[in-house]
């Protein structure tokens, strides 16, 4: 006899599922065993409690994953039941309101950890690629901005374009049909053979044929390099390929086990009935639905022995020392990042002339309009100067010297004659000072209190054309 951990249901309640201790035959630990590579025991990821609430929405509630390393693992559930927003909070794209997720070992955005980055492979659900570039220009990007090498990008480039049924490399993303691009965007996230891979719904529109040569590559990688992967789909038949599945609804996942255990321990014919089975239940249940993980045989024991350690561990942050140089350089940009860049930028005004021409020629437009409708900067303006101030130093001389004469051209006259300029359109403005202008303005600014002819006195009086 083996023991195990499993999910099975309370007997009390009728509905609610936990976790309890099992016991099962040898023969039954080869039927749910999906492999000596599984040991789950080395987690590629790991996601404890995590959940994202957007108000009083949960997205993810409490969620509890854990993926073998070296494992795929199909993450299946409707549209809008959270998988999409876990992979970008695994991917460190979204910030999780409670919980841990580690992954390769790591938090994701950890200093000097390669998530995201070069580790892990991501690809989203909407398509986020540049129409402008070609099938070419799409996979060197994103092999620069990963760092490899001009011959590793040509010999991947080659490879996926054979691989993913891809028309000729040098046709632009625009003009490809929206399964030729989900495939562009599958091919860059396995460019790079990273140790992870995270794919949204990627055979999504592919056809059958293509659907089973990527599973088989997706196998081979895995059982090849133990590469990890995570695929989330709603299709119950493409799911029961993986290695591990994951049954979720509405951000909790209901269970989490082999295709063949869930079957066998439901004792349902199909995967489809599993699913449909748990929705039930977690339907018609008032509690809390909790997920937990299944757990690959362990060596023989006494039945009288008991097992104390529970199967899914509290969240523990991990504390991992971050030195100095690897923090000051997850800061610093990499060059080969901003030369990818530099080259993206160009690449797309070279494949854009309308945009070009729009960036350049409307300021021109612009600044021709308003120069035309409201003109350009007044030059040579005559304003009329009736300067009675008899104080020295002089005041009204020190203000009249802070006029831009390029703008303004200063005219001295009297006081009759500045009326009438104005009034003929001969000055634009007159601009008065009165006899005692210094004193009243200096007494303006020493005195607490003075009278309205001192104000007078010390103010500059204006005369404009109202016309």
């Amino acid at each position: 006899m083996y023991k195990g951990w499993s999910l099975v249901q309370g007997v009390n309640t009728g509905v609610n599922w936990c976790q309890v201790q099992v016991l099962y035959t040898s023969e039954d630990a080869e039927m749910m065993d999906p492999g000596a590579d599984c040991d789950i025991g080395q987690a590629a990821l790991e996601c404890r409690g995590v959940t994202v609430s957007y108000a009083k929405l949960k997205v993810l509630d409490n969620l509890n994953l854990t993926l073998p390393q070296g494992q795929i693992y199909g993450l299946l559930g409707p549209s809008g039941c959270g998988k999409t927003t876990f992979l970008r909070c695994a991917l460190g794209r979204l910030n999780i309101s409670k919980g841990n997720i580690t992954i390769l070992g790591k938090r994701p955005a950890f200093p000097g950890h390669q998530v995201p980055g070069r580790m892990v492979g991501y690809m989203p659900q909407e398509l986020a690629l540049y129409n402008e570039f070609t099938i070419q220009d799409t996979f060197w990007f994103f092999g620069r901005i990963h760092g490899l090498s001009s011959n590793d990008i040509e010999s991947r480039l080659s490879f996926l374009v054979n691989f993913l049924d891809l028309p000729e490399k040098k046709k632009l993303i625009k003009h490809l049909s929206g399964g030729q691009k989900r495939r562009v965007s599958l091919g860059a996230a396995l460019l790079q053979e990273p140790q992870l891979l995270l794919l949204d719904e990627p055979t999504v529109g592919v056809d059958p044929v293509l659907r089973a040569r990527i599973w088989q590559h997706l196998l081979d990688v895995v059982k090849d390099r133990k590469v990890s992967v995570i695929i989330t789909t709603h299709y119950i038949e493409e799911a029961s390929q993986a290695h591990v599945v994951g049954l979720m609804r509405n951000g909790k996942l209901l269970a989490e086990a082999p295709p063949d255990y869930l079957i066998r321990f439901h004792n349902v014919a199909t995967l489809e009935n599993v699913f449909l089975k748990l929705c039930k239940s977690s339907d018609q249940s008032s509690a809390q639905v909790s997920a937990t993980a299944w757990h690959s045989t362990q060596s023989p024991r006494g039945d009288s022995e008991e097992e104390t350690s529970p199967l899914l561990p509290q969240p523990v942050v991990p504390k991992l020392p971050v030195s100095c140089r690897q923090w000051v350089k997850s800061l610093v940009p990499k060059w080969r990042n901003i030369m990818a860049l530099i080259i993206k930028t160009f690449t797309r005004i070279r494949r854009m002339p309308g945009f070009l021409a729009f960036q350049f020629l409307l300021p021109v437009l612009q600044i021709s309009l308003i120069c035309l409708c409201i003109g350009h900067t007044p030059e040579k303006l005559p304003v009329a100067v009736v300067n009675n101030d008899t104080g020295r130093p002089s005041l009204s001389q020190t203000f009249l010297l802070q006029f831009d004469n390029e703008t303004i051209v200063q005219v001295n006259v009297n006081q009759l004659e500045a009326i009438q300029g104005i009034k003929d359109g001969k000055y634009w403005a007159a601009l008065g000072f009165g006899t005692n202008f210094t004193q009243d303005l200096l007494l303006r600014a020493t005195e607490k209190v003075v009278d309205e002819r001192i104000i007078d006195g010390g103010s500059v009086h204006v005369w404009l054309d109202m016309t």
